[in-house]
């Protein structure tokens, strides 16, 4: 299978870890629970300083190994360890999110007005682990 060095390096990320957290980042609406909007999807954050396009990258590797079925995404987890997400907290990313929405809720007419944070968990399919074990 092709994969890029990204793609190889989260593999062997998400072997060698206990839990792999990553987040989705949502727009809501405060009056209708409803309206969601989805700013960035298979989010992996590492350090707080990492840059957007890092986190784009990792993302983009995310999904397509999703894709390809070897790694299985989990946004319905209601129990997760709190300290597996400190870090996307203090990330520039979140804070970013956070200050444009609250920015953007003050026009007029806007429909999203609450940053969210949908936690998960990324963890590899059988397939994920054979291909896993040939890094």
């Amino acid at each position: 299978m092709n994969l890029t060095e990204e793609e190889k390096n989260i593999l062997t990320e998400i072997r060698e870890s206990q839990r792999y957290p990553i987040v989705r980042l949502e727009l809501h609406n405060s009056e209708n629970e409803e309206l969601i909007s989805i700013a960035l999807n298979y989010v992996r954050i590492t350090d707080a300083e990492d840059s957007m396009e890092t986190v784009k990258t990792r993302s983009a590797a995310l999904k397509s190994l999703m894709e390809k079925g070897l790694v299985f995404i989990d946004y319905t987890v209601r129990v997760w360890v709190s300290g597996d997400y400190d870090v996307y907290y203090k990330s520039k990313i979140y804070e970013l999110l956070c200050r444009t929405v609250m920015e953007s809720a003050k026009q007029p007419g806007a429909v999203f007005n609450l940053p969210y944070m949908r936690k998960g968990y990324a963890t590899l399919t059988l397939k994920g682990i054979r291909e896993a074990r040939k890094k």
